[in-house]
C-alpha cells in the first residue's frame, strides 16, 4: 500500500474514533395526529433520545431505551391514551422521562441506574406507576386539579423507589390513592391530594425504610385515609387532615422520630406508635376525636426513653390514650364540651421512673382523667419512682384517678428495721 493511502486509511480511522459518539447518540420521533394510533421505539447504545406526540384518540406509545443517558418525552392528548417508558442505565448514566397525558390515561415507567428523574401529568381517569431503582432518584406524578367535578377522578399513583437521595411527589384531586414505596437513605414522600370540592375519597399509604426519612401527607376533603410506616434512624412523619371522618396512622421504629399529627373536622382518629428518643404532637378539632399515642417499646413492658407526648383536643367527646415507658412526658389538654353520656376521657399510663403527666379538662361534664405511673418488674427495693402527675378539671361530676404504684413487688422483707 502507497504512503499516499496509508495517510487517507489514517484519517479515516481518525475522524471514525472523533465521530464516535455523534454516532452513538441516536434520535427517534414519532408524530401522529388521528384515529388508532401506536408508537414503538426501541434504542440501545448511549445518549439516546426518543420525543413521541400523539393528537388523536386510542394512542399507544412503547419507548424501551438501554444503556447510558437515556431521554424520553411522551405527550398524548385527549382519548384512551397509554404510554410504557423502560430505561436503563448504570454506573454515570442519567435516565429521564417525561409523560404528559389528556383523558383516560394509563402511564409506566421503568427506570434501572443513577440519577433517574421520572415526572407524569395526567388529567382524568388516571393511574401512574414509576419504578425507579439507583441513587439520586427523583419522580413527580401531578394527576392535575379539578376545577369542574366530575372532570378529574380516580387517580391512583405507586411510586416504588430503590436506592439512596430518593424523592417521590405525589398530587391528586378526585377519587384519589396513592402508596410511596421507599427503600434506601435520605428517603422523602410528599403526598399533598389537594382540596376538596366533591368526590374526595382520598388514601394515602407511605411506607419507608433507611436512615434520615421523611414523609409529609397532606390531605383535605372527605372520608381521608393516611398511613406512615418508618423503619430507621432519624425518621420524621407530618400529616395534617381537615374534613370529615378521617384516620391516621404513623408508625415509627429508631431513635430520634418525629410525628406531627394535625386532624381537623369531624370523627377524627390518630394512632402513633414510636420507641426511643421520639416526639409526638397530635392536634385534634371536631367531634367525637380519638387519639392514642404508644411510646412503650415494641414488646410488653418495653425499653423505651425520652418520650414525649403532646395531645390537644379542642372538640367535644375526645378522647386520649397515652402508653409510655422510662423517663418520659405527657401532656393532654382537652378543652372541648363533654358530657355525661358521651365525656372526654384521658387515660395516661407510664412504666418505670422518672415519668411526668399532666391531663387538663377545663369543660364539660362526666368527664374522666386516669394517670397510673408504676415502677414496673423492679428487682430491688427503690427509695422512689420520681414520677409526677397533674390533672385539673373544671365542671360537674368529673373523676380523676391517680395510682403511683410499685408493680410487681419482689418477695421478702423491704427496707426499714427488721423483726429479730
Amino acid at each position: 500500500m502507497s504512503r499516499k493511502a496509508l495517510k487517507a486509511l489514517a484519517v479515516l480511522v481518525a475522524l471514525a474514533f472523533m465521530s464516535g459518539p455523534a454516532l452513538a447518540a441516536n434520535n427517534a420521533t414519532s408524530t401522529t395526529t388521528g384515529i388508532g394510533n401506536t408508537s414503538t421505539i426501541d434504542q440501545s447504545g448511549d445518549g439516546q433520545t426518543a420525543d413521541v406526540t400523539q393528537n388523536g384518540d386510542s394512542n399507544n406509545s412503547e419507548i424501551d431505551q438501554s444503556v447510558l443517558d437515556n431521554t424520553a418525552t411522551v405527550q398524548q392528548l385527549s382519548d384512551s391514551s397509554v404510554s410504557i417508558v423502560t430505561q436503563s442505565g448504570n454506573v454515570t448514566g442519567g435516565n429521564t422521562a417525561d409523560v404528559l397525558q389528556f383523558a383516560t390515561d394509563v402511564s409506566t415507567i421503568d427506570q434501572s441506574g443513577d440519577s433517574n428523574a421520572a415526572t407524569v401529568l395526567q388529567d382524568i381517569s388516571n393511574s401512574s406507576s414509576v419504578d425507579q431503582s439507583g441513587d439520586g432518584n427523583t419522580a413527580f406524578v401531578g394527576q392535575v386539579g379539578n376545577p369542574d367535578p366530575p372532570a378529574n377522578f380516580a387517580n391512583v399513583s405507586i411510586i416504588d423507589q430503590s436506592g439512596n437521595d430518593n424523592s417521590a411527589i405525589v398530587r391528586q384531586d378526585d377519587f384519589n390513592n396513592s402508596n410511596v414505596n421507599q427503600t434506601g437513605n435520605g428517603n422523602s414522600a410528599t403526598v399533598d391530594q389537594i382540596g376538596f370540592v366533591g368526590f374526595d375519597f382520598n388514601g394515602s399509604d407511605v411506607q419507608q425504610s433507611g436512615d434520615d426519612n421523611t414523609a409529609d401527607v397532606d390531605q383535605s376533603g372527605d372520608l381521608n385515609n393516611s398511613q406512615v410506616d418508618q423503619s430507621g434512624d432519624n425518621n420524621l412523619a407530618s400529616v395534617s387532615q381537615s374534613g370529615t371522618n378521617n384516620l391516621s396512622t404513623v408508625d415509627q421504629f429508631g431513635p430520634g422520630n418525629s410525628a406531627n399529627v394535625d386532624q381537623s373536622g369531624f370523627f377524627n382518629e390518630s394512632t402513633v406508635r414510636q420507641e426511643d428518643n421520639n416526639s409526638a404532637v397530635v392536634n385534634q378539632s371536631g367531634v367525637s376525636n380519638s387519639s392514642t399515642i404508644l411510646q412503650d417499646g415494641s414488646t410488653p413492658n418495653g425499653f423505651s426513653t425520652g418520650n414525649a407526648a403532646n395531645v390537644n383536643q379542642s372538640g367535644e367527646w375526645n378522647i386520649s390514650n397515652v402508653v409510655q415507658d422510662d423517663f418520659n412526658s405527657a401532656s393532654v389538654d382537652q378543652s372541648g364540651m363533654g358530657t355525661a353520656v358521651d365525656p372526654n376521657t384521658v387515660d395516661i399510663t407510664q412504666f418505670n421512673d422518672g415519668d411526668v403527666a399532666t391531663a387538663t379538662q377545663l369543660i364539660g361534664a362526666g368527664n374522666s382523667i386516669v394517670i397510673e405511673q408504676e415502677q414496673c418488674c423492679s428487682s430491688s427495693f427503690p427509695t422512689g419512682t420520681d414520677n409526677f402527675a397533674h390533672a385539673v378539671q373544671a365542671g360537674d361530676n368529673n373523676t380523676t384517678t391517680i395510682t403511683q404504684l410499685r408493680d410487681n413487688p419482689p418477695i421478702g422483707p423491704g427496707p426499714g428495721p427488721q423483726p429479730n
